[in-house]
């Protein structure tokens, strides 16, 4: 319910409600702003469903759609229309007095940022930002946090993890993210194996023993490639099941089996002179690699140099 004084919606209900959070009423400005879903979510850095979600709970808040969709635009009631002004004026206050932004100098921190993925996240990532470290800020530390110790949400919402850098298409709550390139799938096989050429043929996947990296329980968007590979190699000719890229790579250098895995990986595993890269003969989706944050520290100048620094060191790392 709302209540009224002097033509104005009581502020202090909308602040002191629980259920009603600072980052709901940024989702309520630039909805006013934007007036599509689409949009507020390229401009709010969350995905379409979170600010699905969250139209859902400002709805239920104010027993009132708010927002009607017509045949342009997403237009505001009476009562969004209404709340507007309050919103604006309760979001200026908070980004005006209540945030202390302090600035952050790079070239003096001792602070140590953890950053979460997986070993080959890791391994793909950490070279191309340790020279910016070398000269820009030579006193911060890098932590590489791996993945599967606890929920990467809660990781992130805690603080416990300033980063997440991958593919993980389940983080919805509070994450914003940020897409730093497409990447594709191929396969690695031995140099010299005995039976495949330069190309591979649908046939000659379906004859070969495999390696499956795993992805299971971790969130990442392998799992559905993984799933997908499981119902392409018969049962009989899935000969090994690993938890980790480096792993496989290793036993393709030293058997004649195949493991079908990122280009990137390929393309950093693959380096040396005992296994090379085919293009896979069965269609694989792409996926967007991307940084992922939690709204909590999304104004926080640390993790906005950190940000920076990681996307500005990967762009135009590859364009496919």
């Amino acid at each position: 319910m709302l209540y009224k004084h002097d033509n104005r919606i009581n502020y202090i209900h909308i602040m002191n409600n629980t259920t009603l959070d600072f980052s709901l009423l940024q989702v309520f400005q630039a909805l006013m702003r934007e007036r599509q879903v689409t949009r507020v979510a390229s401009v709010l850095g969350l995905s379409q469903p979170s600010i699905s979600r969250s139209l859902a709970r400002l709805r239920t808040h104010f027993d009132d759609p708010l927002f009607v969709r017509t045949q342009r635009a997403m237009e505001p009631t009476p009562c969004a229309l209404e709340v507007a002004p309050v919103v604006d004026e309760l979001l200026n206050l908070y980004h005006a007095q209540l945030t202390r932004r302090h600035s952050f100098d790079p070239a003096v921190s001792r602070r140590t940022f953890r950053i979460a993925a997986s070993e080959v996240g890791h391994m793909m990532l950490l070279p191309r930002i340790v020279p910016l470290l070398e000269t820009a800020a030579p006193q911060i530390t890098l932590e590489a946090l791996p993945l599967g110790l606890g929920s990467l949400i809660s990781q992130l919402e805690s603080g416990e993890a300033d980063i997440a850098f991958g593919a993980y298409p389940k983080l919805y709550a509070g994450i914003h993210e940020r897409p730093l390139y497409a990447e594709q799938y191929a396969c690695l096989v031995r140099k010299d194996h005995p039976t495949i050429g330069r190309k591979l043929t649908k046939a000659d996947y379906e004859r070969a023993q495999h390696i499956i990296v795993s992805a299971q329980g971790l969130g990442h968007v392998h799992e559905q490639i993984e799933k997908q590979l499981l119902e392409l190699c018969p049962p009989e000719r899935v000969r090994v099941v690993t938890h980790n890229f480096l792993v496989a790579a290793l036993l393709v250098e030293r058997s004649n089996f195949i493991a079908t895995v990122p280009v990137g990986v390929a393309e950093s595993l693959g380096s040396g002179h005992r296994v090379r890269i085919v293009e896979p003969a069965i269609n694989l989706p792409s996926f967007k690699v991307k940084l992922y944050w939690h709204e909590r520290f999304h104004r926080d100048p640390a993790n906005e140099w950190l940000r920076h620094s990681i996307s500005a060191s990967l762009d135009g790392a590859r364009t496919r």
